[in-house]
């Protein structure tokens, strides 16, 4: 991603963000999910991840997202990467339960696989592409899940459908009230956060 592009994501990531949080301060962050997070494992790991003081939910991780996200936010060790392969979903090609929630569970494992080093990162993008040729970004979820993943993707390889995909999921989370939820908003901020340091 070039250091234009590179700002300019980063920054629309965070002002969208702000919108909803007003705040990206380790406070602020914990108060936003002990108030309307706290049941939901991979948010208390999102806020962890981004500084916020939030211990995990007491049980092991059920899914492979919650294992990411685990060893992202310094609960647990990183599993091993998958193999390098051709684009293929990070949770695998047969869906359980509703294409919805496959989705979510998919997009949020892209999300934190990005930020666990070299093999991940590939795996991640491996993903990326298979979404963007099997899944349409607006059929499962609001939430904003790898939009930064997307988006550092179209601006390296030039690839319109990635920055489109990009797009789309920034603009699903804010699109129904000016602004994200609050889950959407601490995806945004680690985005964000995520970009800045590469």
């Amino acid at each position: 991603m070039t250091r234009e592009a590179e700002h300019a994501w980063s920054d629309r990531l965070h002002r969208a963000a702000l919108a909803t949080l007003g705040s990206e301060s380790p406070d602020r962050l914990a108060e936003v999910v002990r108030s309307h997070l706290a049941s939901l494992p991979v948010a208390r790991l999102l806020a962890r991840s981004l500084g916020a003081a939030i211990e995990p939910i007491a049980c092991a991780p059920r899914s492979l997202d919650e294992y990411l996200w685990s060893a992202l936010a310094g609960a647990s060790p990183t599993p091993p990467a998958p193999a390098p392969a051709a684009p293929k979903p990070l949770t695998g090609e047969g869906p359980a339960g509703t294409i919805e929630v496959w989705t979510e569970t998919e997009l949020a494992c892209v999300h934190a696989a990005w930020s666990l080093g070299p093999a991940w990162r590939a795996a991640a993008q491996a993903s990326a592409l298979w979404l963007v040729e099997h899944i349409q970004p607006d059929n499962a979820t609001n939430h904003p899940w790898a939009v930064h993943v997307f988006a550092a993707m179209g601006a390296e390889t030039s690839n319109p459908e990635l920055e489109l995909y990009a797009q789309t999921l920034l603009h699903n989370c804010i699109v129904g009230s000016g602004r994200p939820d609050p889950y959407s908003a601490l995806i945004l901020l680690h985005a964000s956060r995520a970009i800045q340091t590469g």
